[in-house]
């Protein structure tokens, strides 16, 4: 049996515990039976040291809390040695009170509430509870009296339900921060022997006392070694003549502190960068990484623990340049296992876009502060960054050359135009413009696109392409950098070809207004190039990005973006143009806007804002090349089968003719409504009675000729000496 010192009721505070204290665990758990005896102590707490001057003191809160946080009553029944740590029980919890904490919880079956454990000064609130310097202790209510000690199983008598599992500091000093027991089966089971042993702790920095049985560690551990201990607790139990064994995880988890210094990952510290045609605002020029072997702080911790400073000096490059950090979990190697540590990643980061004219090279300096670095040395690091800004000048190809058909619509596209490493250019605005030499062959457009830096030459008027004197175009095409006003230029040759067409009456403005194969190529819309639209057949996989459409033109639309081309006019691909919210049926919407994704066939009234995508109907589905073979084939092998099976009845037909006929009697029939005696001739032949002609004449009409029974008996080997009657 347990021996326990139990203190008045109402003890006075303790004095303020010193902060540097701290719980092994954040729960503890512990069941209490109704009419459990006064006295009856319950489970320990343990608080470990920062420094070894350090002497814990505990305090319970004032209050008993249910689900939710709901605060259930005072707390009358259970106390702590406030040196200690253990919690015993003050007051027996008779019925009376279970139901009127249960009543308080919601009536819910099984009570559980809890206590706060505190180690910090009295003042500290109920309400800021939280680990490391407070504790909260679960209790299950049963409303049943303590079962009988024979009763118990060995997972009882040695352990709680809940697992075990432990929260340690690195860096600080051995101490004790669990003990075996269950402390109420131990005070009202005296007679249980109970043994308790840790395996892998002897070879670890962890220890069992198998007196006290309490679990301390040998020295201080180092998280950047080990983070994790998976031990296994054992506990023997003696069950009369025999011993059984429970065994559970017994892990340990060691806690973090900021005790290493950060490194350069590598051992680079200066990194080279060129701005070029990477010039917008937030682009990266170069970054360097810095390893931290700590764990990565909290959110709330980041900024201030860690500050990146860019050194004054340049100020053109003060405010061209930024630096951004971030960081990320990775994990080192120690000692053969894995920990969790650091690597910081800071970025060198355009602070506007640097316009094309910009020419100069600047070294920059990052100050990078571990504040709350606690180790040996320093926790900062310099970083340098050595940056060259080049130039940019536009040039475009000696010449352009394209051709365009007569028949094309307006707004059809004819080609594009770009500068050298126009696909590379990001912060870059170039314009693009077209200079007629003579105002009279007009046709042609160019509009430029934001998005790749390119020039889109499209129609712009389709009475011109109709002119037999416009057959040759020539136009000068102008690249202008809008910020500095730098330009090139290029000649651009259009041959116009074919001749024109009229409309089909009845056609739409739009391609896409089309549900048909038929009707949409036999009519043109805006964007055609050949005067007539085209079908794109989908893939017919539900919802997907091929989808049936007619379009001016398949190679631009539907892509998926609504160009500077088709912005212009929504007849032109309302596929990609239209607002994702006027689309009705299967799909799925584009980034900004249009179909991103179609099912079955899709097609749009750009006058009412709408598309629908909705399933091919089986009218359109019009049988192809392969479909007709496939028929025509199986057409011509039914034809081959069956003139096999005539020609194979016919031979078996003449093949049996010469064959003699069976000798057969005749079989007669009567009327229903008349009898007639029936007698035989000597040759076995059934007849009528010759009573009357009318009745001759029936029998006559109903004759069936049939083989007597001593041919059948011949045919059929029946045997010798079988007679007839």
């Amino acid at each position: 049996a347990i021996t326990v010192a139990v203190p008045p009721s109402r003890a006075p505070l303790p004095p303020a515990a010193p902060l540097g204290l701290y719980f092994s665990r954040d729960a503890y758990w512990e069941k209490l039976y109704v009419d459990q005896p006064a006295g009856t102590p319950l489970l320990y707490v343990h608080a470990l040291r920062d420094v070894p001057e350090e002497v814990p003191s505990f305090r319970l809160g004032p209050h008993l809390y249910g689900a939710y946080r709901t605060r259930l009553h005072e707390n009358d029944w259970i106390r702590i040695q406030e040196d200690t740590g253990l919690l015993y029980l003050n007051r027996s919890l008779d019925h009376s009170s279970w139901e009127k904490l249960s009543i308080r919880n919601g009536g819910f079956p099984l009570l559980t509430v809890y206590l706060q454990v505190f180690l910090s000064p009295a003042s500290l609130r109920e309400g800021e509870c939280q680990w490391p310097g407070c504790a909260r202790v679960y209790f299950s209510f049963i409303n049943a009296s303590f079962p009988a000690c024979g009763a118990l199983k060995p997972r009882e008598l040695c352990f709680p339900e809940t697992g075990l599992s432990f929260r340690i500091r690195e860096n600080r000093p051995p101490g004790t921060f669990h003990q075996f027991r269950l402390l109420p089966v131990q005070f009202l089971c005296p007679n249980v022997s109970v043994a308790y042993r840790l395996l892998g702790g002897e070879s670890l920095p962890f220890r069992c006392a198998p007196d006290s049985l309490e679990v301390s560690t040998r020295w201080a551990l180092d998280r950047e070694q080990r983070e994790k201990y998976e031990l296994v607790a054992v506990c023997t139990v003696r069950v009369g003549a025999r011993d059984e064994e429970v065994m559970v995880p017994f892990p340990v988890t060691v806690y973090d502190e900021d005790d290493s210094a950060p490194t350069f990952l590598g051992g680079v510290d200066t990194a080279s960068a060129v701005v070029e045609f990477k010039r917008k605002e937030g682009t990266v020029v170069a970054t360097l990484r810095v390893f931290d072997a700590d764990v990565v702080p909290a959110s709330g911790e980041l900024l201030r623990r860690y500050t990146s400073t860019l050194l004054p000096g340049d100020a053109w490059a003060l405010q061209t340049f930024r630096v951004e950090h971030s960081p990320n979990e990775t994990l080192a190697q120690a000692n053969g296992s894995f920990v969790r540590a650091t690597v910081h990643d800071y970025r060198l980061v355009l602070n506007r876009s640097v316009p094309i004219s910009e020419s100069r090279a600047v070294q920059l300096a990052v100050l990078v502060n571990d504040s709350d670095f606690q180790g040996p040395g320093e926790g900062i690091l310099l970083l340098h960054f050595n940056v060259s800004v080049l130039p940019v000048s536009l040039h475009l190809p000696s010449d352009y050359s394209f051709t365009v058909s007569r028949r094309a619509r307006r707004f059809a596209q004819i080609g594009k135009v770009c500068v050298e490493n126009c696909q590379e250019f990001s912060g870059i605005h170039v314009q693009y413009k077209l200079q007629l030499p003579s105002a009279n062959c007009s046709a042609l457009g160019m509009v430029t696109s934001a998005e790749d830096t390119t020039g889109t030459l499209f129609v712009n008027d389709t009475e011109v392409l109709q002119r037999p004197e416009c057959t040759q175009l020539q136009y000068t095409v102008m690249a202008i950098d809008r910020p500095t006003r730098r330009q090139a230029q290029a000649a651009l040759f259009v041959t116009v070809e074919g001749t024109y067409m009229a409309e089909e009456p009845g056609c739409p403005l739009s391609c896409a207004v089309s549900k048909r194969r038929p009707e949409c190529e036999e009519c043109g819309g805006l964007g055609s190039l050949t005067g007539r639209c085209e079908w794109r057949q989908g893939d017919g996989k539900g919802i997907t990005r091929n989808f049936s459409t007619c379009s001016p033109s398949i190679k631009t639309c539907p892509d998926g973006h609504c160009d500077a081309v088709e912005s212009k006019d929504a007849n032109i691909c309302p596929q990609d143009c239209l607002r994702s919210g006027s689309i009705i049926g299967g799909h799925e919407p584009g980034e900004r806007r249009g179909i991103k994704a179609g099912f079955g066939i899709c097609n749009c009234f750009p006058e009412e804002k709408k598309c629908f995508c909705e399933p091919e109907d089986s009218q359109d589905l019009l049988c192809d090349e392969l479909c007709r073979t496939v028929i025509a084939v199986a057409v011509l092998f039914s034809f081959i089968v069956s003139v096999l099976l005539s020609t194979f009845c016919i031979h078996r037909y003449h093949k049996n003719a010469h064959k003699p006929p069976i000798a057969s009697a005749e079989m007669t029939f009567r009327r229903p409504a008349q009898a007639f005696p029936v007698s035989y001739s000597s040759s076995g032949t059934r007849r009528p009675s010759t009573d009357s002609v009318e009745n001759q004449v029936s029998v006559e009409t109903f004759k069936i000729p049939f083989a007597p029974f001593f041919l059948l008996s011949q045919e059929f080997n029946w045997g010798p000496g079988k007679e007839t009657t």
